[in-house]
């Protein structure tokens, strides 16, 4: 049985209710991710105002309450990073690991960068080094890459979610190795995003907010709502199984930007495999947007569509699938958006009418503004 990963909030409120949900069916929450919001000079993969503003001190306290509770923390090292040579940037560097490696002790860290995984393991060589989902490995000779330093698990890409083939080869050369799996759950990032590696990119470089990206990639789901169903992050809770048949080890719930009381409920469902109501609740979709309150996706009425999705056809089959699941959802009334916008059924495509609802106009102008 897989077991499930969740965001850090530095909220031991939280944690203890998490604790407390009954675990009935075998899938438990094991360990707690996050990093210090600025992230040192490495990053961590979200802009540092996105995230709980917490200083070190704080995060050794959290991780022996994590450990007193019998959960393991893992640290982020995940944004895109480059080593360099100038004195003052090794100095930064070797602090701030030192400080990880040697102050704050996490049962693992979680990096991108194959170099400075090269470096970590040099430093510390028991502790496990997960392979993020940002260094983008979609198959097994994509592992193979990082296996010189002996990784304990990897975070696939997310495209690799709808991608069985690709999944299970990864799984099986990683089983060979002695590696993990752990998959994303609640990520509803594009499938085939153009804009993955530039949305990474900047935050590795700036770490300043990223709204730009969040727009585009809104206005797409917006318009073309079966980006929601194509995303191959969103695993349902009653479809983990068919995961853990495959071989993943961990299922991962992802957001850490949104605000710590969303998560009981998140991991209620996943550990009860079951989930009635709104999907996009358990998404870890920008909080800004408050998504949840006005994009109804009724997640009962997914069930058999993950067993149908066409695996080796393309991606315009799977479009098309999706396509014709999302106009027969809305049509049904399990897909709405309550903000005044409405679509029309043309064939089997939805075209969302103008003039726009107030959060879905708001979106799009802004997105037309660029």
């Amino acid at each position: 049985m897989a077991k499930i990963t969740i965001p850090c909030h530095w909220n031991r409120e939280i944690i203890d209710r998490i604790v407390a949900i009954p675990q009935e069916n075998d899938l438990a929450v094991s360990e707690v991710y996050g990093a210090l919001p600025k992230g040192g000079p490495v990053g961590h993969g979200r802009a540092a105002e996105s995230v709980v503003q917490v200083n070190a001190e704080e995060a050794l306290s959290f991780r022996k309450y994590l450990a007193s509770v019998g959960l393991k923390l893992t640290y982020l090292l995940n944004a895109p990073f480059d080593i360099k040579n100038e004195p003052e940037n090794k100095r930064q560097l070797q602090d701030y690991l030192g400080w990880i490696l040697g102050e704050l002790k996490p049962e693992a860290v979680t990096i991108t960068s194959h170099a400075l995984m090269q470096e970590v393991r040099k430093l510390d060589p028991e502790i496990d080094i997960h392979v993020s989902t940002i260094a983008g490995v979609k198959n097994a000779k994509d592992l193979e890459q990082y296996l010189d330093v002996h990784p304990n698990r990897v975070v696939p890409h997310h495209d690799v979610g709808k991608d069985w083939e690709s999944l299970k080869e990864l799984t099986a050369k990683a089983k060979e190795n002695g590696v993990e799996i752990e998959m994303m759950a609640t990520e509803s990032c594009l499938l085939h995003c153009p804009n993955r590696e530039a949305h990474y990119k900047h935050l590795g470089s700036q770490r300043s907010q990223d709204a730009p990206f969040h727009t585009t990639c809104n206005t797409r789901k917006l318009l073309k709502p079966r980006e929601l169903l194509l995303a191959g992050g969103i695993i349902r809770p009653e479809d983990v199984h068919l995961y853990e048949e495959m071989g993943v080890d961990y299922i991962k719930i992802t957001g850490r930007s949104k605000p710590a009381g969303w998560l009981p409920e998140v991991v209620e469902a996943y550990t009860a495999r079951k989930y009635e109501g709104n999907l996009v609740r358990l998404l870890g979709i920008d909080p800004s947007l408050k998504a949840e309150d006005w994009i109804k996706l009724d997640n009962a009425s997914l069930d058999g569509f993950l067993k149908g999705f066409p695996q080796g056809e393309g991606y315009r089959s799977q479009s098309v699938y999706c396509e014709e699941w999302i106009t027969g959802l809305y049509a049904q009334g399990n897909y709405q958006l309550t903000d005044g916008s409405s679509y029309s059924i043309e064939g089997n495509s939805l075209r969302l009418n103008m003039p726009y609802g107030d959060k879905a106009g708001s979106i799009i102008s802004r997105e037309s503004e660029k």
